[in-house]
């Protein structure tokens, strides 16, 4: 709890903010770094009585330097109810201070942090109204835990994909993990994507920030799409078949990598899908094909590259000359 006394003298600063010279205003920039307890208070006035411009009167002066402090300490000793008493304003604004610090304090202070799991199964799409109001839709087989507080709605990808249309809140960001990226939302409505070796970003309204350990951060704009790789990203075109990919079952785009539309199709079937040859991986697919039966997706892919597809194993895997078969696990 915020003692009485600092908030007595935040009122007063506040009282006398608009009036403060250089001098007083770096008096009050000393006052307020001296104990986070101090800008508190005085930020709570600032809000009470509806003046942002409290704060930025002192934005941009430094604070006295040591020399001056005893100057600060004369000022404490004054009386300073009888400011109080000459402003009605600032002593109903105290007296709220007081009667409200419990609740306020927690407004402030870090509160409790909501902590929720989500997943879905194999083949189906879940829709999920968030805590703060924004609407997420995880995709087939996919899982993530978010973490919202005060400080921040945070969110880990643990596998799969979801798209997210967030509730703008300026103070609270809205981030996703996915393990090699952080992707946090300026206003906006995306996807993210854990994918083998890697992830991606698409972005359908407004801009993401991207994150990469060892790259510089990007901002990633509306029809565009990001592929994180090894530390690396990749930005892309989103074509029209991308945008329309999450309103229907299926797999539509130019160029993915094989590996990440295997990927894909895993989160749609119960049947192990694998490659024989992990090179393989890197072919690029292009073209539209059904989610809701993977097994057939398997196999237009496999004509597209002269493949074969191994069901011996108790799975779908899709074979070439070099590697004939495989077994699935």
């Amino acid at each position: 709890m915020i003692a009485d006394g600092v908030l007595a003298i935040a009122a007063d600063w506040s009282d006398r903010a608009e009036t403060l010279d250089a001098a007083g205003r770096a008096e009050l920039r000393a006052w307020l770094a001296e104990s986070p307890d101090h800008a508190v208070a005085f930020d709570r006035f600032r809000r009470l009585l509806g003046d942002p411009a409290l704060f930025d009167a002192v934005a941009s002066e430094p604070a006295l330097p040591p020399a001056a402090a005893p100057r600060r300490a004369r000022w404490r000793g004054r009386a300073v109810g009888t400011r109080l008493r000459r402003r009605l304003t600032i002593a109903a604004a105290a007296a709220l201070v007081v009667v409200a610090v419990p609740l306020g304090w927690r407004a402030v202070a870090p509160g409790p942090v909501d902590r929720r799991d989500y997943a879905s199964v194999i083949a189906e799409r879940r829709a999920v109204m968030l805590p703060d109001g924004s609407a997420m839709t995880l995709d087939a087989a996919s899982r993530i835990t978010i973490a919202f507080g005060s400080g921040g709605r945070d969110l880990s990808l643990a596998t799969g994909a979801a798209r997210f249309d967030v509730r703008h809140d300026g103070t609270r960001p809205f981030r996703v993990n996915t393990g090699d990226a952080t992707m946090t939302a300026l206003g906006t409505s995306f996807s993210a994507e854990r994918l083998p070796g890697g992830s991606e970003l698409r972005v359908f309204r407004g801009r993401v920030r991207l994150d990469v350990p060892g790259s510089e951060p990007v901002v990633v704009e509306a029809g565009r799409y990001a592929s994180v790789r090894d530390g690396g990203i990749l930005l892309h075109r989103l074509g029209d078949a991308d945008r329309m990919s999450w309103r229907g079952a299926w797999i539509d785009g130019d160029a993915i990598p094989l590996a990440t539309a295997v990927a894909r199709l895993q989160r749609y079937s119960v049947t192990p899908i694998r490659l024989a040859d992990p090179m393989l991986g890197r072919l690029s697919v292009s073209g539209r094909f059904p989610l809701d039966t993977p097994d057939r997706s398997v196999a237009l892919i496999a004509s597209l590259f002269d493949l074969s597809v191994d069901r011996r194993s108790g799975g779908l895997c899709l074979t070439s000359a070099r590697y004939p078969r495989c077994d699935v696990r």
